[in-house]
């Protein structure tokens, strides 16, 4: 006997719960390539249109911290660890390539990777991470000490012309036939791409950026400058048009060497021998 088989309860159709979700990608942003690290943080929040104190809200970083960022003013930043942690968290915001903008910004800051290679300091280059009023206040010192330096020397000179001239050297007949002293010029040589810094005796920051081969760069030859560089040996110096030989050791950053020290190699080599 055929007995009837009820029917089936309905079954639940098959429903995807996987979320639907809708592409919100942000518009592209437009950074020129030669813009400095921070002009192009700071196009890039007015793009989104944003204010520093909503980004600071956003990502639990000090308004000043972004400011500092964006001015590329390191003194006002809490050390080197904390403001590549800050710059990759506000470039992640703002939808910029992390890894781009912070060796962009390394490279411009002279902030060279510690972790990696160790760099070359002249004596009178230390770093003062730690204690960034202490830096501060070297170089009010540094200024004030030139600035006293020069009102000497512009002191000895008055007296000097004031004087009147009692007798010339015998071995001098006319003055007129000495030979005037010769200007220093100092040259900077490219002779692969890197990238270079110049900074004034008040660490203004004259030149940065990076120089192709060939390429030359002659800076002030006043006291207190420096140069900063990411591979001492893709540059070559030169004084009065003779070779100094390079600015550091091959694949080694160089960070401060000062440019009064630059000698020809012939000078310094006689000057070792005496």
């Amino acid at each position: 006997m055929l007995q009837s088989v009820p029917n089936p309860p309905n079954e639940p159709e098959t429903v995807d719960a996987r979320p639907q979700r809708e592409a919100d990608a942000a518009p592209a942003l437009t950074l020129d390539p030669s813009w400095r690290a921070g002009r192009k943080l700071a196009e890039a929040r007015r793009q989104r249109g944003m204010t520093l104190d909503e980004v600071a809200e956003r990502i639990r970083v000090r308004r000043e911290f972004l400011e500092a960022l964006e001015e590329m003013n390191v003194k006002l930043l809490p050390g080197k660890a904390y403001a590549l942690a800050f710059l990759r968290s506000y470039a992640r915001e703002l939808g910029i390539p992390e890894k781009a903008i912070v060796d962009q910004f390394q490279d411009e800051c002279a902030l060279t990777r510690e972790d990696v290679q160790k760099q070359i300091r002249t004596p009178v280059s230390k770093p003062h991470r730690e204690r960034p009023w202490l830096a501060a206040a070297a170089l009010v010192v540094l200024a004030a000490g030139f600035v006293g330096w020069r009102a000497l020397t512009q002191d000895e000179t008055e007296q000097v012309a004031e004087t009147p001239a009692v007798t010339a050297p015998a071995d001098i007949a006319n003055p007129a036939d000495a030979a005037p002293e010769e200007r220093r010029v100092v040259e900077i040589r490219a002779v692969s791409e890197a990238w270079l810094e110049a900074r004034g005796p008040d660490g203004t920051v004259f030149l940065s950026r990076t120089l192709r081969p060939g390429d030359v760069y002659r800076p002030d030859s006043s006291p207190g400058w420096t140069l900063h560089a990411r591979d001492g040996g893709a540059f070559e110096l030169y004084v009065n048009g003779a070779s100094a030989g390079l600015l550091g050791t091959a694949g080694m950053p160089v960070l401060g060497r000062s440019i009064d020290e630059i000698q020809p190699i012939a000078q310094a080599q006689a000057g070792s021998r005496t």
